[in-house]
């Protein structure tokens, strides 16, 4: 769940629901629990949402579902390569590609693609697989990547996403283990979707990588994997959705100006230890809710628009009021509003 500059463990991920992956032409209709509320209305500012919250989960879902199921996946084909000891958790990691691939198929999406699958016993193995993929361009925490996500075998469990330097190309390290085969993030894709995620944010920014909020990074790839592999059904989005942000829920820690200042600290944007004083996981829900309530407004592609007009060269503030019409420093204080209603309704 980490790309390129995050050098932080993932936090294992556990849902209740999973929904196939696999889609067809013939399959045009969404699925919506009549038994929830009415649909709400569809949000074209933040101030809309303000007033009206609950149409941030809801018309996310519809605008990413509507892309996957009418778009085609650029993604190449990933070589995959398993432990000669291990046994993956997700055995068809080309469809959560696929799938996560069409959410974002605005962008280009040409590197060549290495999944890596190994459990304790081969964690040398992988290592050697990361050392041979990156050569001289390893970094000192890249070094022991793999030992780091699979500490022993009851303590294996998430991914890591790392993209070349110097051609288009990312290998992502999963985890097989017994535990593995028991979560639903490791069996369901969602791993998967969130590491290629990373792939195609680390790849857009190029020479500007990790010039985004750190909350930013992972908070779209949590959002990516719920809209991807649930696309065909409201209520399995709502399930996982519900998961990730469980323990935002009447967070009496919680109040407006700690969104406010969580979200734009006074440190920067772009320095991501501003992040490390908050628990981990906060960078992965709170950063969730922020991209589902832009991707309300303005689909998935906005969100990911901002990666690509940070590679272009401007500043995530200036990205941001290019895309939303509203400048961040406006725009914070109501995100924080609308996020503070949300896990307090």
């Amino acid at each position: 769940m980490i790309s390129l500059l995050s050098k932080f463990l993932a936090i294992p991920v556990i849902s209740l629901v999973l929904v196939s992956g696999c889609t067809n032409a013939n399959e045009k209709e969404l699925k919506v629990n009549p038994n929830t509320s009415p649909i709400p209305a569809e949000p074209t500012t933040l101030e809309d949402l303000v007033i009206n919250f609950d149409a941030a989960a809801y018309w996310a879902w519809k605008k990413s579902s509507i892309k996957i199921l009418n778009s085609i996946a650029t993604a190449k084909t990933a070589s995959v390569e398993i432990g000669p000891n291990s046994i993956p958790d997700y055995k068809s990691p080309q469809i959560a590609i696929d799938l996560t691939s069409k959410l974002y198929s605005d962008f280009k999406q040409d590197q060549d693609l290495v999944f890596v699958y190994y459990g304790y016993q081969d964690r040398d193995w992988a290592q050697s697989k990361l050392n041979k993929y990156l050569g001289n361009y390893s970094q000192e925490w890249q070094k022991k990547q793999a030992e780091a996500s699979c500490r022993a075998e009851n303590d294996c469990l998430g991914g890591v996403a790392i993209t070349h330097p110097a051609k288009p190309s990312g290998i992502v390290l999963v985890t097989a283990s017994e535990a593995g085969k028991k979560d639903i993030n490791h069996t369901s894709g969602t791993l998967e979707s969130h590491e290629y995620t990373h792939i195609i944010q680390d790849d857009l920014q190029g020479k500007f990588l990790g010039q985004i909020p750190r909350w930013h990074a992972e908070g779209e790839a949590e959002f990516a994997q719920a809209a991807a592999i649930y696309h065909l059904d409201f209520t399995s989005y709502n399930v996982e959705r519900q998961r990730i942000i469980k323990d935002l829920i009447r967070n009496p820690e919680i109040d407006k100006n700690w969104l406010i200042e969580f979200l734009n600290p006074a440190s920067g944007l772009v320095k991501w230890q501003a992040w490390d004083k908050y628990d981990g996981w906060r960078v992965y829900d709170i950063g969730m809710l922020v991209t589902e309530i832009l991707t309300s407004l303005k689909g998935p592609e906005s969100t990911m628009g901002l990666s690509f007009e940070v590679g272009n060269g401007l500043s995530y503030q200036k990205a941001f009021e290019k895309i939303y019409g509203i400048t961040w420093k406006l725009a914070v204080p109501l995100i924080a509003d609308i996020i503070y209603a949300q896990i307090n309704s």
